[in-house]
């Protein structure tokens, strides 16, 4: 009898919780920052309660807009669309922001971290935010990878789209964390306005003469500060290159729209997303001959919804 007891409470304690689905407060949840701090996410599951039939975690990072509520809702039509939900913990973090011309403050829980209004995206603190929204993200990645409380998870997902595109692949080339975890790390960045170069080459000819600024970070990897300085480039050079990370370009996205970065050294690495996209990618290639890949979205232009639904970056996220 007891022996059946001890059965029946293992498998309470290990069945598939019903997801949370909605995207207010209700499936929000607090990420410890050290100390005090802390910054919110969105979540289809509690990040503490054990769960043995999760396999996969799919995080997906918001856009300039910092409306991860939009976001979480996206991230979750995609998991049901491949028939993932019953094994995927979905998750999208919020980098709220109070300084510069943010102003999220109504919308954040007391005493909710706030990062920096223009460096979010980047992974850079600054006075006003000292904490670096990549520090957030390994936070939330060490806790997500607690094999006691997911006993079957196999891989995480970060992904994101448009400025969540650059704070992706920035992240990929600068953090720390990956191959520290207990599981694979992969990453899918969706159409960035821009790109961190590895070297000094840009497909505009003699980008320096008109732009002196184009080689310095969040572009390339000089004057480094905050998270990415703490790497180094010499680490970023000798490891980006070797991780697992995917992009995708909607074919549609090559006009000048959708508060497309028009700066000069965002221009320096082409017209357009798309093409900024292609010509990174074939650059980095031809100097490293990585395993990553890049796949073109037909039918979708600058829109998070669209690429994440299409057929090709769900196989890409799910690993079909």
């Amino acid at each position: 009898m007891k022996h059946l007891l001890c059965l029946l409470l293992l498998g309470a304690i290990h069945a598939a919780a019903a997801p949370c689905t909605v995207n207010d407060k209700t499936c929000m949840e607090r990420v410890p920052l050290g100390g005090k701090a802390f910054f919110t996410v969105y979540r289809s599951l509690p990040l503490t309660v054990s769960s043995a039939a999760v396999k996969r975690v799919f995080i997906l990072v918001h856009g300039v807009g910092r409306d991860g509520d939009v976001y979480f809702k996206s991230a979750l039509a995609a998991t049901q669309d491949s028939a993932e939900m019953e094994n995927t913990l979905v998750i999208a973090p919020q980098f709220h922001a109070t300084d510069g011309k943010c102003a999220d403050g109504p919308k954040m829980e007391q005493g909710e971290t706030a990062f920096a209004c223009r460096g979010w995206s980047d992974g850079v603190g600054d006075a006003a935010s000292p904490i670096s929204s990549f520090t957030a993200m390994d936070a939330l990645l060490r806790e997500v990878a607690n094999k006691k409380v997911f006993p079957s998870l196999q891989e995480i997902v970060v992904t994101g789209h448009s400025a969540g595109g650059q704070f992706v692949q920035r992240y990929a080339a600068t953090n720390r964390i990956d191959g520290k975890l207990p599981v694979t790390l992969r990453y899918v960045v969706a159409n960035p306005s821009s790109y961190l170069y590895l070297d000094a080459w840009r497909p505009a000819a003699d980008p320096g003469a008109a732009c002196p600024q184009f080689n310095n970070y969040k572009f390339g990897l000089a004057g480094m500060t905050s998270y990415p300085a703490e790497t180094g480039a010499e680490f970023i050079k000798k490891n980006y290159p070797l991780r697992n990370v995917t992009y995708l370009l909607g074919e549609l996205d090559n006009i000048d729209a959708h508060s497309m970065d028009k700066t000069c050294p965002a221009m320096a690495q082409g017209p357009n997303r798309f093409e900024r996209g292609q010509a990174f990618f074939e650059h980095l290639n031809k100097l490293y001959q990585t395993s990553q890949k890049l796949l073109t979205i037909p039918g979708c232009d600058h829109n998070g919804e669209c690429m994440y639904r299409a057929e090709k970056a769900r196989a890409v996220v799910f690993g079909k």
